[in-house]
């Protein structure tokens, strides 16, 4: 992440996190993104990698219409300087479509924790990372299976990689 422009007191900083999260989850006011980030925004996630503005806002307007019952409960923030740590809680009902997962009608509680850049008063750069894996199986989507108490020979052998045929 770069630091640059000038910084507002952290305090502003945590309450225009905090208001993106509240308007536009909590109140579904959704032109609110817009107006709080900055044009050239960057986005970075494990699952999607770099997203600019453009993209970012068509996947949390997507998510809105999928979950539109969508909350995001700030539990814990912590700034300095110009960047900003919220850990969250995403809650909602998958009622509509997300690309490639057809609606399920089943809820959703999802930890997530992003970095924030503020610059001039605006979002303008943010890393995020979620606990996907987790949706994914109170979507249905996907499933764990253990193999802690089984056997060896139920779990399936794998040689150490030196026995492997090169």
């Amino acid at each position: 992440m770069q630091t640059g422009g000038l910084q507002a007191p952290i305090g502003e900083n945590k309450r225009l996190v905090r208001r993106f999260f509240r308007e536009f989850y909590d109140r579904r006011h959704l032109e609110i993104i817009d107006e709080l980030f900055t044009p050239d925004y960057v986005h970075h996630r494990p699952d999607r990698g770099t997203m600019d503005f453009r993209e970012f806002r068509r996947h949390e307007l997507q998510m809105a219409s999928a979950f539109p019952d969508m909350t995001r409960e700030v539990v814990d923030q912590i700034a300095e300087g110009d960047k900003v740590v919220t850990s969250s809680v995403i809650r909602g009902t998958q009622t509509g479509d997300l690309p490639e997962i057809p609606a399920t009608g089943r809820k959703i509680e999802v930890r997530s924790v992003v970095i924030s850049r503020i610059r001039h008063g605006k979002l303008a750069e943010g890393y995020e990372i979620a606990d996907l894996l987790g949706m994914y199986m109170q979507l249905d989507v996907i499933h764990m299976v253990s193999t802690l108490g089984k056997s060896r020979r139920e779990r399936g052998y794998f040689p150490p990689i030196t026995e492997w045929p090169g």
